[in-house]
């Protein structure tokens, strides 16, 4: 017998049969997280939907009004409408017309049991994702569901992996762990273990090149929020509009940017982190933005007049304390209370010297196999002056001075002008001394103690603690 609409809300056993799990099993695990809104003034429809959905969807709401679907839009965010285009008070298209003029993020699944080319053509230029033809049967809705579910994870992932190439994004920096075996880099990563586990606000505070992006990532790569995306935007330099613009986006008109998604990195993170990088260098009224956005929890995109709900994890990163930035009236007090609740800090390379002979393995083999070179090996004297030298710009310039090595042919050029820094701590003091003194001796250690004035065995046990 032919299965359609009406067969499955005339006949109850077999309803529940159309709406049995195995179906929409077969659909992929998309659906499962899926929120749909169904619009459709037939009662017969809508009980259709709701039992071919309802079991298999996190969230499925039903209404017979555009009116109140419209009130349902207002207030919660769905990845799916369902809408009948034939309505008694207003026609599906014509309420999608107004619906994406107001502002409207989810896809549409148009219905009609009156299919034409001008209506197939009219749904397309309203906005329509996809049109089915009544009556159709359960599995057309959930692939047609599931379709519209697909191309909206695309969208996302293409904008976020755009945003990436437009920033000059480099996957090495980016990697989702912090690398080192020293105490200071493991207190780090517990740190960042323990807010990855709870849901408020993180501020990641670090010197410039110390890795705050990475810790960032990796926090959210064991956060429950994992599964969806990591966005990222640089703080430095925004004005009001270029903030509002980027994080909201624009709705038609609205958008005159052409480098700046129409959906805004909310809707492109929707479930996932916002990662704010240098948060303490937004002027104030990009401060005024944000404080309104966290303390009303909605956000309205530049030319709509409908606000949004917001599901992200806000992670922000700053070179120095933003406490010291408030008592010097340059942040919001308010602001960074509500920001401020778990802080990571991460410590400087300098710091953790016992770190940078790993690191330097990392980026030696990880860039040698991107340019397709051998990676030369490390004489004693070059360990040496890896380790002598206190990394002002931490991370970033080792990477940086890693690749410049291999372009060069070796370390020793790629070393050459390295200068002292004043912040030190004793122990890098005596280590510096140490090994400046064991260069000079061309590495003979017997010579470097003797110098020194120490047993042969302290100079044997300070390198062996080095790495060298």
């Amino acid at each position: 017998m032919s299965f359609n609409a009406a067969d499955d809300v005339v006949t109850g056993a077999e309803g529940q049969r159309a709406s049995a799990s195995p179906l929409a099993g077969s659909f992929g695990t998309e659906l499962a997280g899926a929120s749909i809104l169904i619009v459709d003034d037939e009662p017969g429809m809508r009980n259709f939907l709701n039992k071919t959905l309802k079991g298999s969807c996190a969230r499925v709401d039903v209404t017979g009004d555009t009116e109140e679907a419209s009130a349902f839009l207002d207030k919660n965010n769905y990845d799916v409408v369902v809408l009948d285009n034939i309505m008694p008070k207003q026609s599906g298209l014509e309420w999608l017309t107004a619906q994406q003029r107001i502002g409207l993020h989810s896809d549409v699944i148009l219905m009609t049991a009156y299919a034409d080319l001008d209506t197939a053509i009219a749904a397309i230029r309203a906005g329509a994702s996809d049109f089915l033809l009544k009556p159709f049967r359960s599995n057309q809705i959930l692939n047609a569901i599931s379709q519209s579910l697909s191309r909206i994870r695309l969208r996302r992932q293409n904008s976020v992996l755009r945003h990436e190439l437009e920033t000059g994004s480099d996957l090495l920096r980016q990697r989702d762990a912090l690398l080192g075996s020293s105490d200071a880099i493991e207190a780090a990563r517990q740190s960042i273990r323990m807010a990855a586990a709870i849901e408020a606000h993180v501020v990641i505070r670090g010197e410039v090149g110390s890795g705050k992006q990475v810790a960032a990532r990796m926090l959210h790569t064991y956060s429950p929020r994992r599964a969806n995306p990591f966005v990222w935007l640089q703080c430095y330099g925004l004005t009001e509009q270029e903030f509002r613009s980027r994080l909201f986006g624009h709705i038609g008109h609205g958008k005159d940017d052409g480098e700046t998604d129409e959906e805004g990195m909310l809707r492109n993170a929707a479930g996932g982190t916002l990662f704010l990088e240098d948060v303490d260098q937004l002027d104030a009224s990009c401060q005024n933005v944000l404080m309104e956005l966290l303390s009303t929890g909605r956000y309205r995109p530049v030319g709509a007049e409908r606000s949004f709900p917001l599901n992200i994890r806000l992670i922000c990163s700053s070179a120095r304390a933003l406490q010291d930035s408030v008592h010097n009236k340059q942040f919001r007090a308010d602001l960074f209370y509500l920001l401020n609740v778990h802080e990571i800090i991460l410590p400087p390379l300098r710091e953790r010297s016992e770190d940078v002979l790993d690191l330097v393995g990392f980026f030696r083999e990880e860039l040698a196999l991107r340019m397709g070179i051998k990676a030369p090996d490390l004489s004693s004297a070059e360990r040496r002056k890896l380790l002598a030298y206190d990394w002002p710009g931490n991370v970033m310039e080792l990477r940086n001075t890693v690749e410049r090595a291999l372009i060069q042919g070796g370390f020793e050029q790629a070393l050459d002008g390295a200068a002292d820094h004043d912040t030190e701590t004793l122990a890098t003091v005596e280590q510096r001394h140490i090994l400046r003194v064991l260069d000079a001796c061309g590495g003979n250690r017997a010579e470097a103690a003797r110098r020194l004035g120490v047993a042969r065995k302290t100079i044997d046990r300070k390198c062996q603690s080095w790495g060298l």
